[in-house]
């Protein structure tokens, strides 16, 4: 008797312990977050569009859990549990592949993934698969973005980025696994009807006329593609005619390729159908998108929301940041933020491109674009003495000679002595005044930071 009630008073406790979180927990569709902190509008379209959709062509449950618990010893041990305990798995043999990472609290109220805490589990019915090799395969695709950087606990947004990341590598290894080693079951293929047999053609009496062989019509012209992927630059607004996107789509690469240093532009039509702030939307989009160049992901992208005419730049990289400061910021604004007021599309992103491309080889041949100080302290000095000139000129004017007259003639009149006072007092000037409207929309910009980077944003 005291054995079944110590087991259930365990029972009970290990089930309150492991409800407590699950209840905290964030839910986006397949996706589980029980800190709360590492949701986004992408992280939600993988949890209920994308992961739901792949899970359903390939015949696996795929799933992502982020714990703050665990009663298990390991974390392999807790993600085996929660399978099984939460019903996961596809099908009767509840075939499946999860991620699973432990994000301990900290004491900076924060949260931070220790070493050895996330794990794979996979189960594949005996004939179809081998679970461990999908398990190994999903595993190495992970890996690179659970790097311990990205999860210490000091910036959280790099953690939910990481995460982003992470769940994209799930799905693109456990596809190219399941295709390629064990796809699902395919319908069974309807049965060819028999075609009926070819009426004999009637003879044609010799009277008759044969008709004319009617003129082929001529072959349509190739339609534009109806789906072109966007790599640089992204036309989410449909603004920009086919031709002119392929012309700077095309740019866009031979600048990245050429100068290391991948160079994006953004379209779209409000951003606050994907978050609050123009700025964290942007550097958000561009982790999310995995964007830039090379190891580092060196890169500069821009964002303009042309229904409330707001936009952001966001530098990332160590060498992106060198070749555009935060004077470059500005002095690229200058170069295209103008074309936008008179909502020239084209113009604005062209002369960008070239903006990007004129500053990326400056700073290949040692020469960034930096500011003078040098032109600064020469005009300061010019101004000073133009300024010291104009007083002297000034005072130099107002100098008259000054000589006694030694006759009183000029005062004598035929009446006599004439010493009359004329004075002319100053009483006051109306002066109207009207505001000059200026031409175009106007705007203002000013610099920001986050993101792991540096950039701008403002209004056009």
């Amino acid at each position: 008797m005291k054995k079944i009630s110590l087991s259930l008073t365990l029972f009970l406790l290990l089930a309150l312990i492991l409800a407590v979180p699950a209840m905290a927990r964030t839910d986006y569709g397949v996706i589980y977050d029980e800190t709360e902190e590492l949701g986004s509008q992408y992280l939600e379209m993988q949890g209920v569009e994308t992961l739901p959709a792949l899970s359903e062509t390939l015949g696996l449950d795929l799933r992502v859990d982020v714990l703050t618990l665990i009663a298990d010893d390991t974390i392999g041990e807790a993600a085996q549990w929660i399978y099984y305990a939460y019903g996961y798995g596809w099908g009767e043999r509840l075939e499946g592949a999860t991620l699973t990472i432990l994000m301990e609290p900290t004491v900076d109220g924060t949260y931070a993934m220790p070493a050895d805490g996330w794990c794979i589990y996979t189960s594949l019915r005996s004939g179809r698969g081998d679970s461990q090799a999908l398990a190994s395969a999903i595993r190495d695709a992970v890996e690179p973005s659970m790097a311990e950087r990205a999860w210490n606990g000091e910036d959280l947004t790099m953690s939910a980025t990481a995460l982003t990341q992470a769940v994209d590598a799930m799905a693109e290894a456990a596809e190219e696994y399941i295709l390629a080693n064990c796809p699902p079951e395919a319908a069974a293929e309807p049965e060819t009807p028999e075609m009926p047999e070819e009426p004999e053609t009637p003879e044609v009496p010799e009277t008759a006329e044969v008709p004319e062989t009617p003129e082929m019509p001529a072959e349509p012209e190739p339609a534009e593609p109806e789906s072109v992927p966007m790599e640089y630059i992204f036309d989410f607004g449909d603004l920009l005619p086919y031709e002119e996107w392929e012309e700077l789509e095309a740019r866009a690469r031979d600048i990245t390729n050429g100068q290391h240093c991948g160079v994006y532009f953004v379209l779209i039509d409000d951003y606050t159908d994907y978050g609050d702030d123009v700025y964290k939307v942007t550097y958000q989009l561009y982790h999310e998108g995995q964007l830039g160049f090379g190891d580092g992901r060196d890169g500069i992208v821009v964002l303009l929301s042309t229904d409330n005419r707001k936009y952001a730049m966001f530098v990332y990289g160590e060498y992106a940041e060198y070749v555009f400061n935060t004077y470059g910021q500005e002095e690229l604004e200058k170069r295209f933020l103008g074309f936008f007021e008179y909502d020239d599309w084209y113009g604005g992103i062209s002369h960008y491109l070239d903006a990007c491309d004129e500053f990326l080889t400056r700073a290949e041949a040692g020469d960034p674009v930096r500011q003078s100080y040098w032109g600064r302290f020469v005009m300061a000095a010019g101004a000073g003495c133009l300024g010291a000139g104009l007083v002297c000129l000034f005072l130099l004017r107002g100098m008259k000679s000054v000589k006694r007259k030694q006759e009183a003639n000029a005062y004598v009149t035929e009446k006599g002595l004439c010493l009359t006072l004329e004075q002319d007092l100053y009483d006051r000037t109306t002066v109207s005044r009207s505001k000059i409207e200026k031409s175009g929309s106007g705007g203002s910009s000013r610099s920001e930071s986050g993101g792991g980077g540096s950039g701008r944003s403002g209004s056009f």
